[in-house]
């Protein structure tokens, strides 16, 4: 289980963990964001190596880059600072060693976007040849946590609400999920809750309270997808990402009100969402996504879907899917794409 620290400003109290896990160097992974906005002084006397990453997904290849250079030394903690992206080159490196004599490294996650939850999980993906590849261990799970609202101030809109519309597809994906337990719906339901109530706020007048419950959901939610994983929005949405270079957020969020049409009647959620039926359900997040300024059809994405439909069903994730509520039915999905998307 991971310790976590919470807070404004509680990642100046990640060296003290690090020192007192027996480490005097860290290998830290970061994207362009925060490095261009912060330095590392809240590493005090701690040594430091640096991976820069760039792009949106995880390219093996530079995962690979990751772990030739972390290799160089492999007596450092390892610490992730940035999106969900970022986080799983750190767990690609870990993955890496789960196979070898060597001992898997500390590992702390700080989030900085409220969005993937992947502190929160045993889960990495990558892609490999735009083919999506998912990692799964349980040392792929940190053993700090440091959600620090104050590393999600200076999100722009955009990636505040693809990073928020990702938070509800995971924690409705759980909620519904065949792996679905007691726990799992609990995580979720709370996470919906927060959403429902700071989604809209976080993006188009964020403040301290919004961007702290944000990052509270998006933890909830990676809690509730560690123990059921994701579903039919999520299998669709990678195909995208891919081939379109569609961010994961919006991808994900095209596809999750078609999802309330799709399967079976979700009575549990719309007493969540606070609407009536699957219709409403699907209505009300497509005006939240249109408040928050994402797309809600592939023509607002530059996308013919008559050119892509056969590629985008024959490239469906099965492992995801498998974990729907209603198996793969691709007339059903055939027709509800065309008539909604």
């Amino acid at each position: 289980m991971s310790k976590l620290i919470k807070g404004e400003g509680s990642i100046t109290e990640i060296a003290w963990e690090i020192i007192r896990a027996g480490y005097d160097s860290v290998f830290v992974i970061t994207g362009n964001h925060f490095y261009r906005e912060n330095d590392f002084g809240f590493f005090r006397e701690l040594s430091i190596s640096h991976f820069l990453k760039s792009g949106v997904n995880v390219e093996e290849a530079e995962a690979e880059k990751a772990f030739e250079q972390f290799s160089q030394n492999k007596k450092q903690a390892i610490v992730a600072i940035g999106g969900g992206s970022v986080i799983d080159v750190a767990k690609y490196i870990i993955y890496r060693l789960t196979g070898s004599l060597s001992p898997t490294p500390f590992f702390a996650a700080v989030p900085t976007t409220a969005g993937s939850g992947s502190e929160a999980t045993q889960f990495a993906v990558l892609y490999r040849k735009k083919k999506k590849v998912s990692l799964a261990h349980p040392s792929l799970l940190p053993q700090l946590v440091v959600l620090d609202p104050q590393l999600t101030y200076s999100l722009p809109p955009l990636q505040t609400a693809v990073s928020g519309m990702d938070v509800l597809a995971q924690a409705v994906e759980s909620f519904w999920n065949v792996n679905a337990t007691d726990e799992s719906k609990q995580y979720a339901a709370e996470s919906i809750l927060l959403w429902k109530d700071f989604f809209i706020k976080a993006v188009t007048a964020p403040d301290a309270a919004a961007r702290e419950k944000m990052l509270q959901a998006a933890h909830l939610a990676g809690k509730a997808i560690n123990i059921t994983r994701t579903t039919g929005p999520h299998a669709l949405s990678y195909y995208l990402t891919a081939h379109h270079t569609i961010l994961h957020g919006q991808a994900v969020a095209l596809f999750l009100p078609l999802f309330f049409l799709y399967n079976k009647p979700q009575v549990e959620l719309y007493g969540l969402l606070n609407v009536k039926d699957e219709n409403e359900a699907a209505e009300m997040i497509r005006q939240q996504m249109k408040e928050a300024g994402l797309a809600v059809s592939f023509a607002e994405l530059g996308i013919e879907k008559e050119n892509i439909l056969d590629e985008l069903l024959n490239g469906v994730n099965e492992e995801r899917f498998a974990n729907n509520p209603e198996k793969f039915d691709r007339e059903k999905l055939n027709r509800l794409i065309t008539q909604y998307l």
